[in-house]
């Protein structure tokens, strides 16, 4: 068995590989230093534990930042195990990895997104980078925070509901970071929940006491790092999804259906919020809904399909279950012609 473990900054690249060739582990190798030099992120391949040698080649996830913990703990040995491809990963904002893919600085196999508008922005393209998406799964919007912080007695208040949530971000010291809206959904999701506040509370001040500016540069920090950071101590408190808190054993504050982005029902309701992302594209409130694709950039796609099958499959539902994610009935959008068959099969269009 070789494990190797490199640490640089904020960017942690975890590989442990078991049971390769002489030959196949020189490959990985020059694979995960080809990895490491074409970007900051996190990137990872998952522990190699197979009855057999690995022959189907590599499959290249770009997943949204939130699902790091699930995929490379989880979804990703699972997938590599049953099916005897190699998995490699990489998260970030979903927003920012969809404009990678566009400036052709990666070319994955498979993207995974938080929301459906970054998958959007590939099907949209000219020429089209996508041309479906399946919506698999959906979240909620939490405030994470952690023991360590000088105000987590207030916090706890807070998430019992004995004071408001709202009066204890805007307290004076305390440190609440987010992503920016312009690179994670997450980030213009956190806009929306603040929007929907003025208006649930009857209060139109909660926004600008909670957030300041949109874009507030003392707020942001990048979707990778956001979390870590908070669990570190170094913060207070981070806007964040149910599901990453579930997965790192983080408190959260849970927030009112009618501004948690969550429920269904309140689908109207959230439609009054908004945030411009710009070049005329505005994004309007709804439930957080995750989404899959097989881009245009697929060298495996026999690959791609069997990681979609997997992650859609019931053993990938309880995955996400198990993470915190709401399972939904998958749901195909934009082209579904062009979906692959198997795929078709499996939503039940054929």
């Amino acid at each position: 068995m070789v494990s190797i473990v490199i640490n640089l900054s904020q960017h942690c690249r975890a590989i442990s590989i078991l049971g390769f060739s002489e030959k196949k582990l020189i490959i990985i190798l020059v694979s995960i230093i080809v990895a490491l030099s074409i970007g900051i992120g996190t990137w990872f391949v998952v522990e190699a534990n197979f009855a057999h040698e690995p022959t189907k080649g590599e499959v290249f996830v770009m997943n949204a930042g939130s699902l790091v913990r699930m995929f490379e703990t989880t979804i990703g040995p699972s997938f590599q195990k049953d099916t005897g491809y190699i998995y490699l990963g990489e998260g970030k904002g979903s927003v920012q990895l969809a404009n990678m893919i566009i400036d052709k600085q990666r070319y994955p196999d498979v993207f995974v997104s938080a929301g459906t508008i970054p998958v959007m922005k590939l099907i949209n393209n000219n020429p089209p980078l996508a041309r479906w998406l399946v919506k698999f799964a959906s979240a909620e919007m939490v405030i994470a925070y952690t023991s360590k912080s000088p105000f987590f007695s207030d916090l706890e208040r807070a998430g019992r509901g004995e004071i408001p949530w709202y009066e204890v971000l805007s307290e004076d010291g305390l440190k609440f970071r987010r992503t920016d809206p312009e690179l994670d959904p997450k980030g213009y999701y956190m806009v929306m929940v603040a929007q929907l506040a003025n208006i649930y509370y009857n209060d139109s001040t909660i926004r600008d006491r909670t957030l300041g500016q949109d874009r507030n540069p003392a707020q942001l920090l990048p979707e990778e790092s956001l979390l870590t950071t908070l669990e570190q101590g170094q913060i207070d408190a981070a806007a964040s999804y149910k599901h990453e808190a579930v997965a790192r054993g983080l408190p959260y504050i849970t927030l009112p259906k009618e501004i948690n982005l969550s429920d269904p029902k309140f689908s109207n309701y959230y439609n009054q919020a908004s945030y411009d992302l710009g070049k005329r594209e505005i994004v309007n409130g709804g439930t957080i809904d995750f989404s899959i694709t097989i881009p245009e950039t697929s060298k495996n796609i026999d690959g791609s399909i069997a990681f979609v099958k997997f992650l859609l499959s019931e053993k990938g539902t309880k995955i996400i279950e198990k993470y915190g994610l709401d399972s939904i009935k998958a749901v195909g959008q934009g082209d579904i012609e062009k979906m692959p068959s198997e795929i078709k099969e499996l939503l039940g269009y054929i």
